[in-house]
């Protein structure tokens, strides 16, 4: 059975409103004061307090200086982003309670904002070490967080399901894409948890900002498997077997699922320093730039124990100089590790009265107790660099009673 699909949406992109606009200088000011209490001594009479730190005029709005502020520009034409999906499937009932489906689904999405500093210096000419308040376009401002409408992203997969019921309570379910996703813009909760936002490191130059999303992966297959063990009340075997005999041999279930996939893609940076600098942003949710080294060589076989300290080996990675602040590493050109789990359930249910029954569940993650290993530190210009120091949680079990009625 064949089947299809194309759609065109708009977007509502809100984070300016709930993390930019919401923050805007001059109506929204942060300051930061520094002050401290002499050891054993008095409090001075200029500390300040929440109650009187408000007539310093910290609120006013006329003491909003640009030049030493990050304010936030959305430029005032933005269009929605506009997103085109389509899918084509075709599902196939194969003999023996067996059904194959697949798949291809892909999109395409315009007008992304792109969060980067439209302030952002100009790098040194040759022989130059000016700092970088003295290379920026505009100024009398500091760093200017800019929602630029340019992004483009783009997605094609495909997938393929296999599914099988064998006649005695066994079931069988494959779950296989391929997936690629692509472009140049990079949102909030696309990246592992304390990872950082891939920004541009230039932001007129987006034609070298095309790479991988940070959520892509390339391969993901997931194999579920449920058996309902043949033997007890209504089952092959027993069927009229003695309830308390039924309350402890029947009514078993066991459930396995297995997830593989390939690893998600890596940013590698450098630490900007000196006359490197193009932009003195410091958050990635406001549009910081991270600037990626050079690099020559390709990669090397090595152990997994290996790899822990040395994940990049066979890469020499080398800072630009400062008039060539921009390396040539790509936007998220590296793989984090593979994952592969398996995890493993058994339930019974005990049949209290006619319309009640007490389940019990005993479920184990990672019930090999395979090391997945985490993510390299991923910024050359650190100690750390290519070195892996997290793995994800190891075999874990828990057990639970249901109550259903």
């Amino acid at each position: 059975m064949p089947r299809g699909g194309n759609g065109i949406s708009y977007t509502f992109f809100n984070r300016p409103g709930s993390a930019q606009e919401g923050i805007n200088a001059p109506q929204a000011l942060f300051g930061v004061l520094s002050q401290s209490i002499p050891a054993g001594g008095p409090v001075p009479a200029s500390f300040l307090t929440t109650q009187n730190s408000f007539t310093t005029g910290i609120s006013s709005p006329s003491s909003f200086n640009p030049a030493v502020s990050n304010v936030v520009y959305t430029p005032p034409d933005s269009k929605w982003p506009y997103i085109q999906n389509w899918f084509f499937s075709v599902q196939r009932q194969l003999p023996k309670d067996t059904v194959l489906d697949l798949s291809y689904n892909g999109n395409h999405s315009l007008r992304l904002p792109i969060i980067a500093d439209y302030n952002q210096a100009s790098p040194n000419q040759p022989g130059q070490s000016l700092p970088v308040t003295a290379r920026v376009p505009i100024p009398t401002f500091g760093p200017i967080t800019w929602l630029d409408p340019a992004g483009n992203n783009h997605y094609n997969g495909l997938s393929a399901r296999l599914e099988h019921r064998f006649s005695k309570g066994l079931y069988v379910l494959n779950s296989f894409t391929w997936g690629k996703a692509m472009g140049d813009s990079e949102q909030a909760l696309e990246y592992y948890a304390g990872y950082y936002q891939a920004n541009p490191q230039n932001i007129r130059d987006l034609a070298a900002e095309k790479g991988p999303s940070s959520f892509d992966v390339k391969l993901n297959n997931v194999t579920s498997v449920v058996y309902q063990l043949p033997f007890g009340k209504g089952r092959q075997y027993g069927a009229n077997i003695n309830p308390v005999l039924d309350a402890f041999a029947g009514g078993w279930e066991l459930t396995s699922i297995n997830t593989a996939h390939t690893g998600t893609p890596l940013d590698v940076t450098y630490s900007a320093s000196g006359a490197n600098i193009v932009s003195s942003l410091s958050n990635d949710y406001r549009g910081q730039p991270f600037l990626r080294p050079n690099v020559t060589g390709n990669a090397t076989s090595q152990s997994r124990s290996a790899m822990l300290n040395t994940y990049f080996a066979g890469y020499t990675f080398t800072t630009p100089p400062a008039s060539a602040p921009y390396g040539n590493v790509g936007r998220n050109s590296f793989r984090a590790p593979n994952f592969d789990q398996w995890d493993f359930s058994v339930d019974k249910n005990f049949r209290l009265r006619e319309r009640a029954r007490l389940q019990f569940r005993a479920e184990f993650f990672d019930v090999l107790n395979h090391t997945n290993f985490g993510i390299p530190n991923t910024q050359t210009t650190n100690a750390a660099f290519g070195t892996i120091r997290t793995t994800y949680p190891s075999r874990q079990g828990q057990f639970a009673l249901k109550l259903i009625f």
